[in-house]
């Protein structure tokens, strides 16, 4: 759909430095547009308070095949748009295949806990479990896991029967694009999922600013999330912020070496180092230091570097993670 000023922006390889799209750019009107879809969808007969988990749990599991059965083809994109490597896409897609299944369980259970009666030790006082969408959820993603991390914030929404309006990032929006088409395949119904492809300060700032969203979820830097949580703040609405850091692996003196070195390497070449987990420090017990540092520098030099979304070029690929 194009954007109510017909705005666009230009996705481009970063493998190749060519376009791959020109795709829509979300103004605040067209945010707009998509959260009274959203609401709309909440209130519906269809989904939000009227749906049971039972209901959404068909969705999430068909949606499960839909993803396992459409990986070749998501991966392909996935490696074209954001210049990942191919076993790496590959892996991210297994995950959210997995998140289906597993909220797809939570969300019957909510059925039969539905009213459950809770003794709270006084008869005067009558306390039951009532579960409920928090409502419409405003979730801005990073271009680093494209569809992953759309997956695991939309797929719990999903099963807890809230909607959804999705800023994907502007450097690799092609995968949340393709996943509407998906789940609407899967039986969601219309404004359940909603996707703005913009820029940040345009797109993302009119989400994180809109007043009818009740929750926003955010993955990315720390001066983003800052301005996001001012917005918040003035809802007032809730928050979830991962914002990643430089987390370190510490190493003993009786560790395994090889494979210590293994997971240094992939803790900070993975996603070419640009992840939320990447290990970005490594503490060394002194008396393996030089041996491990020696055996880093070697192993880093057997690395290839091309573009990883040629088939031909990773059948080469002399290094695999643990």
């Amino acid at each position: 759909m194009d954007a109510q000023d017909g705005s666009t922006f230009e996705v481009i390889s970063p493998a190749t430095g060519k376009k791959l799209k020109d795709v829509a750019a979300a103004g605040a009107a067209d945010v707009d547009k998509a959260v009274q879809a959203a609401k709309a969808c909440l209130y519906s007969d269809s989904w939000g308070f009227k749906s049971t988990g039972a209901q959404r749990a068909i969705i999430l599991r068909k949606f499960g095949e839909i993803l396992a059965s459409s990986t070749a083809k998501l991966v392909e994109i996935e490696c074209l748009d954001n210049g990942k490597a191919r076993r790496e896409a590959e892996a991210d897609f297994g995950d959210a295949v997995t998140a289906c299944s597993h909220f797809a369980d939570l969300a019957e259970k909510q059925d039969s806990e539905q009213g459950e009666v809770i003794d709270v030790g006084d008869a005067d006082f009558l306390c039951k479990v009532r579960h409920e969408p928090i409502g419409i959820i405003g979730a801005i993603t990073p271009w680093n896991f494209p569809l992953l991390m759309a997956a695991w914030k939309l797929i719990p929404c999903i099963a807890a029967g809230c909607t959804m309006v999705l800023k994907p990032s502007e450097l690799a929006p092609l995968t949340c694009l393709l996943m509407a088409e998906m789940l609407k395949e899967a039986g969601l119904p219309d404004g359940a999922y909603n996707v703005v492809p913009g820029l940040g300060p345009v797109a993302g700032a009119a989400l994180s600013a809109h007043p009818d969203i009740d929750k926003l979820s955010f993955t990315g830097s720390v001066p983003t999330a800052r301005r996001i949580m001012t917005s918040a703040a003035e809802g007032p609405r809730g928050i979830s912020l991962e914002l990643g850091g430089k987390s370190p692996l510490i190493a003993f003196e009786d560790s395994d070496i090889e494979a210590l070195v293994d997971w240094i390497i992939t803790g900070f070449c993975w996603g070419t180092g640009q992840v939320c987990s990447a290990t970005s420090r490594v503490f060394l017990h002194k008396s393996i230091r030089e041996e491990v540092l020696s055996k880093v520098v070697e192993k880093l030099k057997t690395l290839p570097i091309g573009n990883m979304s040629d088939p031909a070029f990773c059948a080469d690929d002399k290094f695999e993670s643990p």
